[in-house]
């Protein structure tokens, strides 16, 4: 093999999972999802997470929730509700575990 041919080939680090996505995509039997569909997914788990937020938690779960949507931080959350910021975590995490527990099955 001369030099010329040689340079054509390069090692190339590759994921095997992008390999295998890949096979599955190029063939003529593969449907992924349309974008209509992802997005009625998407209203569904939409509407089932509004409902747990406002039936599935603590009254100070939903407090804290709904301030961490807004875009507070945990040490501006504490202050608004007058607890200390480890309480403010402690409280975010169980409602995200608990709501994790409700929406992934």
């Amino acid at each position: 093999m001369d030099s010329k041919s040689e340079s054509r080939f390069a090692e190339i680090a590759v994921d095997r999972l992008l390999i295998e996505s890949f096979a599955n995509e190029a063939s003529a039997y593969f449907r992924g999802a349309t974008d209509e569909q992802l997005e009625e997914y998407y209203d569904r788990y939409r509407t089932r997470l509004r409902w747990h937020l406002s039936h599935s938690l603590s009254p100070r779960q939903k407090d804290v929730m709904r301030l961490c949507l807004m875009g507070k931080r945990q040490r501006e959350i504490a202050e608004i509700l007058g607890i200390k910021q480890q309480v403010v975590s402690i409280y975010k995490q169980r409602a995200i575990n608990k709501l994790r527990k409700l929406l992934v099955r």
